[in-house]
């Protein structure tokens, strides 16, 4: 069995969000200001792995909505991407903003 490599638990969760990609990311979608849906398929402190429609690649920078109970969209940044049944899982960590 793999070591696991996370620092946080995660939490096995269902939750619909909405999220857009950063239009500074390098995606291959020419979509990047547009409102897409995810669904949050996991969540710890850290990151949160989502089920999208969407291509993304590692390192893309996405903005989540209503994360935890998050008040402020939650920036955050591809870690990685697996096709699956015709969606995508990927996992993304957050990225902790100066407030």
């Amino acid at each position: 069995m793999a070591a696991e490599l996370r620092k946080y638990p995660r939490i096995n969760t269902a939750l619909e969000i909405n999220y857009s990609m950063d239009e500074s990311s390098d995606a291959t979608n020419d979509a990047a200001s547009d409102q897409f849906i995810a669904t949050v398929t996991d969540l710890s402190k850290s990151g949160a792995g989502l089920l999208v429609d969407q291509v993304h690649r590692p390192d893309d920078l996405v903005c989540l909505e209503g994360v935890g109970g998050a008040k402020k969209p939650l920036n955050s940044v591809v870690k990685w991407v697996r096709k699956t049944q015709g969606k995508y899982r990927i996992g993304v960590k957050f990225v902790r903003t100066p407030t």
